[in-house]
C-alpha cells in the first residue's frame, strides 16, 4: 500500500505539467544552468566558457583564466524552482569546477489509491558536480564532470551517478569554434524497485563570432534513451561592451515531447557586464503553463 500511495503521489506531482513526465529519470539534468545559455536557446556546447560549462560542456572550463563563481535561479511553475551554484578555480595543470543543481517542489497534497487525502509531501532532485578541464593544444580543450544524483519524494529516495565528457576546438578560421559533449553517462537509477535510465545526451555544436559584436551558435543534440533529436539556435548582439541582447530557438525533431526541457520555441534574454560581475536574464515558454524566468549572477576574481 505504501508503494501504491507513493506512485499516486508521484503521478500527482507530475500531473500539473505534462512536460515533467518522460521515459527517463532525473530529467532535471537537462535544465542546464545559466541564463545566458538559456537565452541562446541552449546552443552552448561550442561557446561555453564560464562556470556554467559544468552543465553544458565541461571542456569550456579549460579556457578560464581566473576563478569564477555563479548562481542561477529559475522559477519554472507555481511551487517549482530550480537553482544552480558553482565555483571554478584554475590550477597549474587545468581547471577545477564544483557545482550543485537543485530542483525543489513545495508541499503537495498527497492522495491515496482511492483519491483520499494522505497528507502533504515534498519532492526534490539534486546533482553534485565535480569537474576538471585542461587545454591539450593551443586550440583545443577537454573536460570531465562527475555527478552524484539524488531524487526524493514523500520520504523515499533514489540515488545514482553519471559522467559528462566534452571537447572544444577553436578553428583556424577567426571566430569559429566547435564543441562536442556526452552527458549523463551512467547506470539506471532505482526508485521503488523500478529502474529508469538517465537522460543520456550527445551534443555537437558550433559557434561563430561576427564583427566582434555578434555571436551565432548552433547545437544538435541526440537524446539517446528518448530517441529524440533536438536542434537549438542562438544569437547574441553586443550593443556595447557591457550590454548584450540574446534570442534563441529550441526545436525538436519529434512532436508531443514530454521531457522537462522539451518545450520548444523562442527564447530571449539580456546580459550586463560591469567590473568583473555579470547579470543575465532569460525568459522561455513553458508549455500551456506560461513562461519560465531565469536569472543568473556571476563574478570573476
Amino acid at each position: 500500500m505504501r508503494k501504491a500511495h507513493l506512485l499516486v503521489a508521484a503521478a500527482l506531482l507530475l500531473a500539473p505539467a505534462a512536460v515533467f513526465a518522460d521515459g527517463t529519470t532525473a530529467s532535471f539534468l537537462k535544465l542546464g544552468s545559466g541564463a545566458r545559455a538559456t537565452g541562446l536557446g541552449g546552443a552552448y556546447t561550442a561557446v561555453s566558457g564560464d562556470i556554467n560549462s559544468i552543465s553544458y560542456n565541461p571542456a569550456g572550463l579549460a579556457s578560464l583564466k581566473k576563478s569564477e563563481a555563479g548562481f542561477t535561479r529559475a522559477e519554472l511553475v507555481d511551487g517549482v524552482s530550480y537553482n544552480f551554484l558553482g565555483y571554478s578555480q584554475p590550477a597549474a595543470k587545468g581547471t577545477l569546477g564544483l557545482g550543485v543543481n537543485y530542483l525543489g517542489q513545495s508541499s503537495i497534497e498527497g492522495r491515496g489509491v482511492n483519491r483520499e487525502a494522505t497528507g502533504a509531501f515534498q519532492a526534490s532532485d539534486t546533482a553534485i558536480n565535480l569537474a576538471y578541464a585542461r587545454q591539450i593544444t593551443a586550440r583545443s580543450g577537454v573536460g570531465l564532470n562527475f555527478k552524484y544524483i539524488t531524487s526524493r519524494i514523500a520520504g523515499e529516495s533514489a540515488s545514482g551517478w553519471a559522467v559528462d565528457a566534452g571537447w572544444q576546438y577553436r578553428m583556424p578560421v577567426k571566430g569559429l569554434g566547435l564543441g562536442f559533449s556526452v552527458q549523463n553517462l551512467g547506470p539506471k537509477m532505482k526508485f521503488l524497485d523500478e529502474g529508469s535510465a538517465l537522460p543520456l545526451t550527445a551534443s555537437a555544436g558550433a559557434g561563430y563570432s561576427l564583427l566582434d559584436n555578434v555571436l551565432l551558435s548552433l547545437d544538435v543534440s541526440r537524446q539517446v534513451n528518448e530517441k529524440k533529436t533536438v536542434f537549438s539556435f542562438g544569437s547574441e548582439y553586443a550593443v556595447f561592451n557591457s550590454l548584450f541582447m540574446r534570442a534563441g530557438y529550441l526545436a525538436s525533431s519529434t512532436t508531443g515531447g514530454s521531457g522537462i526541457t522539451d518545450v520548444g520555441g523562442f527564447k530571449a534574454g539580456f546580459g550586463l557586464k560591469l567590473k568583473g560581475f555579470n547579470l543575465d536574464y532569460a525568459v522561455t515558454p513553458f508549455g500551456d503553463i506560461g513562461k519560465a524566468h531565469r536569472l543568473s549572477l556571476g563574478a570573476g576574481f
